[in-house]
């Protein structure tokens, strides 16, 4: 995990790109593979607009099929909200 966000922070770095809110949470996946090998997800989830962001374009559409009864990016919003909602209130 230190590897992945030390790799993470030099893209900030080498980049220059810069994080749009000090308001957010990093969420790290380090999953091994069927053929051995390590595959690294992260994204980041902003508190203030109740997005999640990645540092390069991604296409989250593949989500959509994952969860039930979601059917357009909006709901992937509802749903981020909702979620975001229950951890900030527990």
């Amino acid at each position: 995990m230190e590897e992945f966000y030390s790799y993470l922070q030099k893209i900030l770095r080498v980049d220059q790109l810069n994080i749009p809110s000090a308001n957010y949470d990093l969420v790290l996946d380090v999953m091994p593979t069927e053929d051995n090998l390590i595959q690294w997800s992260y994204y980041f989830a902003c508190h203030n607009t109740r997005c999640l962001f990645w540092l390069e374009a991604y296409d989250a559409r593949y989500m959509l099929s994952e969860l039930y009864g979601v059917e357009s990016p909006a709901h992937i919003s509802a749903l981020h909200m909702t979620s975001s909602n229950c951890l900030l209130s527990h």
